[in-house]
């Protein structure tokens, strides 16, 4: 008999809290699951660390491949799941105890396509004190989930705070080869469901590690990454929300470009270096500008200032001022 939610689990050199984010899954209240651990590669002793603790229940299992990526590593834990629901969790983030009976019951009364909750930052790795929630408080029901989706900071982009119907993923997959490919995923997901049930707790635990994609350093290919983002959100809206351009453009595309460069601000002390970096987004950003994928909509006025020095060839400029703009 298949379980009733397969949760996939990629791994990838997180021997320190693979195991707290395991024991958080073993520990939930809803026992009507599988766990789908996927070792992507691993080079320190993440691997023995999962086979040592699954030894025992049947319920985990472990698979190996060599290196590919994030997205890549959850397609095949997609490929292998078996349960009606489908929740993704990295590998060092954890559960609360109660977090997939809230969110089965969210989908279940509700008759939604995705139960999503809310997402509680921490630099504790697990175990955590965890408060007892009570399980009787009805979700919120969102019958439009993508304009939700641009307009609230409490809906993200992160595909781990939600539960998902099969039926609502389908075919959908992950890019794979890039970083940040929960966007393309969730925008797509999110702009073609009619139900989103919204489970107003702090279910899952997003651990500030510092060896993650998202703060680790910043460097041409994550670039690139964006610039693929950009892309694929745009051709996949173009294509299935026309009139939803405008608003998915400000909300989504120009927001990318705004986060990209921060992120070599941010992450770039080398001020050589990060010269290097405004000059890598010239050619992408004045492509993208003059096909009217991205535009000066939504930005703050310093950002627009680095946007219009980076299209007309001055991003070592855009690099030397944005840090001095408060």
């Amino acid at each position: 008999m298949s379980p009733k939610i397969s949760v996939i689990v990629p791994i990838y050199n997180v021997e320190k809290c693979v195991v707290g984010c395991l024991t958080a899954l073993q520990n939930q209240t809803y026992r009507d699951f599988e766990v789908i651990c996927l070792d992507d590669g691993s080079t320190d002793n993440s691997r023995q660390c999962v086979q040592d603790f699954i030894t025992g229940d049947d319920r985990f299992i472990l698979l190996h491949h060599k290196n590919c990526g994030l997205a890549a590593t959850r397609n095949r834990g997609l490929e292998q799941a078996r349960g009606e629901y489908i929740y993704f969790c990295d590998s060092d983030d954890y559960l609360h105890p109660q977090a997939l009976e809230m969110l089965v019951r969210a989908l279940e009364t509700t008759g939604a396509d995705v139960a999503g909750c809310i997402r509680k930052k921490t630099n504790q790795t697990y175990p955590a004190p965890f408060p007892v929630l009570e399980t009787n408080i009805l979700p919120e029901i969102i019958l439009d989930p993508f304009h939700a989706f641009l307009d609230r900071d409490d809906i993200v982009s992160g595909v781990c705070t939600r539960l998902y119907r099969r039926s609502a993923i389908g075919e959908t997959r992950f890019i794979p080869g890039i970083f940040f490919e929960d966007v393309p995923f969730t925008t797509h997901i999110l702009s073609s469901i009619h139900m989103l049930a919204h489970v107003k707790y702090e279910l899952y635990y997003y651990y500030l590690s510092p060896s993650s994609i998202v703060r680790s350093s910043f460097d041409n290919r994550k670039i690139d990454s964006y610039l693929t983002v950009i892309q694929a959100v745009y051709d996949d809206i173009r294509q299935h929300r026309p009139s939803d351009l405008a608003a998915v453009r400000r909300a989504i595309l120009n927001k990318r470009v705004k986060m990209v460069m921060n992120a070599a601000v941010r992450k770039q002390k080398n001020k050589r270096l990060r010269r290097a970096l405004f000059r890598h987004m010239e050619p992408a950003f004045r492509d993208l500008f003059a096909r009217g994928i991205i535009s000066y909509d939504g930005l703050k006025f310093k950002h627009k200032v680095c946007l219009w020095l980076i299209l007309h060839g001055h991003g070592a400029t855009a690099a030397r001022i944005l840090p001095l703009c408060p």
